[in-house]
C-alpha cells in the first residue's frame, strides 16, 4: 500500500500520470527508470500512481522494463486526496500530471505541479530538489 511505501524509511518521489502508454506517461516513466540507480543511492524509491486498470499498468511496466512501483488507483481516491484528480467530460477521472516529495518521516517536501511542459527533463528536477532536500535536513 501507498501507506506502508511512504513508511518505509526512504523518500518518495510519489507521482501521479494520466495513462500508461501515452506518449508524456511513457517519457516521464523512461526518465525515472533512466535514473533509477541515482535515485537509490539518495535512499529514494519511484511511485507511479495512475487509475488505470492493473492489466494495463502491468503491461507498461513490462513493455517499458520499468523497476519501480506502479499503483493502482481505483475510482481516483488517492489521486482526490493529493489534488490531482482531474474529471474530462466524456472521458471521465485521470491522475493529472504532478510529483510530490515525501521525506523519510513520511512529511510532504515539495510539489511539482508543473510537470506538463518539463516531461523530458523531469526526473533531472526531481533529483535536483531531492539532493537539495537532503542536504538540508542533514
Amino acid at each position: 500500500s501507498l501507506k506502508n511505501l511512504i513508511n518505509s524509511g526512504k523518500w518518495t518521489v510519489l507521482y501521479f500520470y494520466p495513462g500508461a502508454f501515452s506518449k508524456g506517461c511513457t517519457l516521464e516513466a523512461r526518465g525515472f527508470q533512466r535514473d533509477i540507480e541515482r535515485y537509490r543511492a539518495l535512499n529514494a524509491q519511484i511511485v507511479g500512481v495512475s487509475v488505470d486498470p492493473v492489466e494495463k499498468n502491468a503491461q507498461f511496466c513490462s513493455a517499458e522494463g520499468l523497476d519501480f512501483y506502479m499503483l493502482i488507483d481505483t475510482g481516483g481516491r488517492v489521486s482526490n486526496l493529493y489534488g490531482s484528480a482531474l474529471s474530462v467530460p466524456g472521458f471521465g477521472m485521470f491522475s493529472n500530471r504532478q510529483t510530490y516529495i515525501i521525506d523519510p518521516e513520511g512529511n510532504l517536501r515539495w510539489v511539482f505541479t508543473d510537470v506538463e511542459s518539463r516531461i523530458a527533463r523531469h526526473s533531472v528536477e526531481v533529483l535536483e530538489k531531492l539532493n537539495e532536500l537532503e542536504a538540508v535536513m542533514a
